[in-house]
């Protein structure tokens, strides 16, 4: 909407990152209170997802989007191939059958490289962390929804302050989206824990294609 608007790509960028803020944060309580974080693996990940956001939002400043772009229209198939042949994926929380460093290092890969991508182009962002919980933290998605709340938020508050920092944010427009984002995450937040896999998994996968859809038609035009 921003980008129509005619928003530059930087400020666009920065704009959206501010206005999510107390969306997710509203998420996050609403799954705090339903218990539905695993904590050991969330604050392992949100420090390393603050850095991995305030790197990849440096790097947005100085480098083109375009170079991202066509990585994503690679690997978004790829990744929906590998959710689509798991039926059981994120069916039951699983994360007892890892080990402690194979705790540590999924919070790594999760923490700064998903959190680098949030920092750097933000679309689809909380889609990515659910995957890297559900996939490499073996947790069911309601829980790996909770987690991604958590580590999203952190991540947000490092890059939306980066950007604020630099000036590439139009208050105005953060504030009036700011009010339909807070109540979009606490109707959101209440049916995914209501409703659990059965309706996470297709949200899922239809993130994925709107967001496949949308970088093509950004590569294309």
């Amino acid at each position: 909407m921003f980008m129509a608007i005619g928003f530059p790509a930087h400020v666009v960028t920065g704009t959206n990152q501010c206005s999510i803020f107390f969306g997710g944060a509203t998420s996050l309580l609403r799954y705090m209170r339903g218990g539905h974080i695993h904590w050991k693996t969330a604050w392992l990940t949100g420090p390393l997802a603050v850095l991995g956001a305030f790197l990849g939002a440096r790097l947005n400043l100085i480098m083109p989007e375009r170079m991202l772009e066509i990585i994503m229209i690679v690997l978004l198939p790829i990744v929906t191939l590998i959710i689509l042949a798991k039926p059981s994926f994120g069916a039951e929380n699983r994360v007892h059958t890892l080990t402690r460093a194979r705790r540590i290092m999924s919070a790594l890969f999760i923490g700064l490289g998903i959190g680098a991508y949030q920092g750097f182009y933000g679309a689809g962002s909380g889609t990515f962390f659910m995957l890297g919980f559900a996939l490499l933290c073996r947790l069911d998605l309601t829980t790996a929804s909770g987690n991604t709340k958590f580590v999203a938020f952190c991540a947000n508050l490092a890059s939306a302050s980066t950007f604020a920092l630099s000036g590439a944010v139009v208050w105005p427009a953060v504030v009036l989206a700011t009010v339909f984002n807070v109540l979009g995450s606490y109707l959101g937040a209440g049916l995914a824990m209501k409703r659990g896999a059965k309706l996470i998994r297709p949200m899922f996968l239809l993130v994925l294609a709107l967001l496949f859809a949308r970088l093509i038609a950004t590569v294309i035009l």
